[in-house]
């Protein structure tokens, strides 16, 4: 048989396999999911979640890092049940402290989604609402991709309340 027959004919076999593989009816299916909640923060006192870890102590906010433990709550209110928690950081990259790029993990520690989380990154915005890509998760949220918005809920002198839609497909 010629190379090129040979080469053809496990092009072929290979393009069978991977359908009959795709096609499987025990695969798992995709599914599309909607979570809602809080991230709380505080900013100062003995229970800050948040440092600043990183500054270059100028005029400016430019370059500094910000690194956080912070809530995932139900509600906006201190009180409401709480559901997980979000770790990561966020660095102040505008020249004009417009926007920043965040990297954070939301993890699950309540109900159905117990033990799961999402990994996120993007820009958020000093103002307005923000979105922000979901680039991974474990647990139920396995193989997860899809995006966040967040807009900022009430901010005092020591703390603020981010409301948070994720929309994402798992396996």
């Amino acid at each position: 048989m010629s190379t090129k027959a040979t080469l053809a004919l496990c092009l072929l076999f290979i393009a069978t396999l991977s359908l009959i593989t795709a096609s499987r009816p025990d695969s798992p299916k995709e599914k599309l999911t909607h979570l809602h909640f809080y991230f709380l923060e505080v900013e100062s006192g003995p229970n800050a979640t948040v440092v600043t870890s990183i500054t270059l102590h100028r005029n400016t906010t430019f370059g500094d890092i910000n690194v956080f433990d912070n809530t995932l709550r139900v509600g906006p209110q201190p009180d409401s049940a709480l559901i997980g928690g979000a770790q990561g950081m966020g660095v102040h990259a505008a020249l004009d402290g417009s926007q920043g790029l965040t990297a954070i993990n939301f993890f699950f520690t309540a109900g159905e989604y117990n033990g799961s989380s999402l990994a996120t990154l993007g820009v958020i915005k000093a103002s307005g609402p923000s979105e922000r890509s979901i680039v991974g998760g474990t647990g139920k949220f396995r193989f997860a991709r899809g995006y966040m918005l967040s807009k900022l809920v009430n901010s005092t002198a020591t703390s603020l309340v981010v409301e948070f839609d994720m929309y994402f497909t798992h396996f």
